[in-house]
């Protein structure tokens, strides 16, 4: 089923643009145009996008964007142009906000960030690890990579994609599995495994580098 996408900016540019890089893009089909939140909201009524891709410069900060991704026929928000990625940003991201593409990021980066948001669509909560099959391959690449203890830049380099689509799956990683902190998705994962394998001792877990910290879930978005 094709990710239906919904694109807001202020700018008639912005809009023309974006419009023209997602036509035609297999699995994503775009249902909407709007130069508002309000009219994103209001289309969106009719619309059901199970995406909004939403200009940054339109919305001035995250706050703004809560009655967007709390819209019930908005599945998810991926917020595009932030000017940077720092660890308050994460941090502090609205439940419904399931991607965010900074002022460099590409147009690969933006199509990687609507995809998991469409995958992701809504925040569920998971006890107990028993929900590990509704990641994706990659979303468990990613974390079979954080429970060795790997940072997201070399976990970038590692699989040749950029930081900002390692930090977004991350981010989605940590959405999905109900959980605010990177240790506790790699609990999750060791929990799982135990399970599964009848691990009698969970190997110790590895602190996070400093690039990490700035994973971290508020408590809202994980339990949205």
């Amino acid at each position: 089923m094709d990710i239906r996408v919904m694109v807001a900016s202020e700018v008639r540019l912005y809009r023309d643009a974006l419009q023209s890089v997602l036509r035609g893009v297999t699995g994503i089909a775009l249902v909407g145009v709007a130069s508002s939140a309000e009219e994103v909201i209001k289309q969106a009524c009719m619309l059901a996008p199970s995406v909004a891709v939403v200009d940054m410069a339109m919305i001035d900060s995250f706050s703004v964007a809560k009655p967007i991704a709390r819209a019930p026929q908005v599945g998810g928000v991926v917020v595009l142009g932030i000017p940077e990625v720092p660890a308050e940003v994460i941090a502090c991201l609205p439940s419904g906000i399931l991607g965010f593409v900074s002022r460099d990021g590409t147009v690969a980066v933006l199509l990687d960030a609507i995809r998991a948001a469409g995958r992701a669509n809504a925040p569920q909560k998971v006890l107990h690890g028993a929900c590990m099959d509704g990641l994706t391959t990659r979303e468990m690449e990613i974390l079979r990579l954080m429970q060795q203890g790997v940072s997201n830049k070399t976990i970038s380099r590692h699989l040749g994609i950029e930081l900002s689509t390692v930090k977004n799956h991350v981010h989605s990683i940590l959405a999905k599995l109900g959980v605010h902190r990177r240790g506790e998705a790699i609990s999750l994962l060791y929990a799982h495994e135990k399970a599964a394998r009848g691990w009698d001792v969970l190997p110790p877990l590895e602190r996070p580098e400093a690039d990490d910290v700035d994973d971290e879930l508020p408590p809202e978005a994980a339990m949205a």
